[in-house]
């Protein structure tokens, strides 16, 4: 299915970033329609629809099953459709309107409209000023993960990627906990573990992440800001900077005298 998706969006002229996005989201939601969809039933069928140009598409992926719905433990939906969020222009989640099983629909355009976050983007800076190599902030929209900046030092060609690429939001990553738990939550890197090929880690040669969850005025979460040392670069960030970060993260950062007393303890 993600082959022909692939195939249709190549067909009809889609972009590069159009056909990737559409090839990445059908392999998520057919994924999560085989393995939710009929428990606890004998196994059925999941359908795939595509129509559109190259300027717009519509993929629609239906099942006759129980269904894909929406989590209770995680940041919007399950962590599949989280990333088809990300991927997405839009996302609908509805039962067949003729009978049982649900219908997952995803349009894709050209551009996906750019979240805005005043006063966020600096931390990427503040970041490498003091603590890492790496750094990037997305905003929490609509239940999933939107990139609004990022930065690697010295790099402009990894900058762009960095900025491109989408915020991973599987189990076992800071990202992941810092969403669930809050504060500032470190990973540092196993190199006898393997890496997800393309993916952040490999591809920066992260040898620690910090994720720190931004909450807003009311406590509920508002931003995702990451913080990383590559292989030889910045060393493991001590127990007082994850506790100063920590601590920021209930801060309004949006703000510069929040930043400033923030950068102060990063350089004490």
């Amino acid at each position: 299915m993600r082959r022909r998706a692939e195939a249709f969006a190549l067909e009809v002229g889609a972009s590069e970033e159009m056909t990737i996005a559409v090839k990445l989201a059908v392999s998520e939601t057919v994924t999560n329609a085989v393995i939710h969809a009929y428990v606890g039933r004998e196994p059925g069928p999941v359908s795939l629809r595509c129509q559109g140009d190259a300027e717009r598409m519509t993929v629609e992926v239906a099942d006759v099953g129980v269904g894909v719905a929406a989590r209770p433990d995680s940041p919007g939906v399950g962590q599949g459709l989280a990333l088809v969020g990300a991927l997405v222009q839009t996302l609908q989640i509805a039962p067949r309107p003729d009978g049982a099983g649900t219908v997952v629909t995803m349009s894709f355009a050209g551009a996906r409209p750019r979240p805005e976050a005043p006063g966020l983007e600096p931390l990427c800076a503040l970041a490498l000023e003091h603590v890492a190599d790496a750094s990037c902030v997305d905003v929490l929209s609509g239940g999933v993960l939107r990139r609004i900046t990022a930065e690697v030092a010295g790099d402009a060609e990894l900058t762009t990627w960095l900025r491109r690429a989408l915020p991973p939001t599987k189990p076992g990553t800071a990202t992941w906990a810092a969403l669930r738990e809050g504060g500032a939550q470190l990973v540092v890197h196993d190199p006898s573990v393997g890496r997800s090929p393309g993916g952040t880690g490999e591809r920066l040669g992260l040898a620690w992440w910090v994720a720190v969850r931004l909450e807003g005025p009311d406590g509920a979460p508002m931003a995702q800001w990451g913080l990383g040392g590559r292989r030889g670069g910045r060393p493991v960030p001590s127990e007082a900077v994850v506790r100063a970060l920590a601590d920021a993260s209930r801060t309004d950062l949006t703000q510069e005298s929040a930043r400033a007393a923030l950068r102060a303890r990063l350089s004490a």
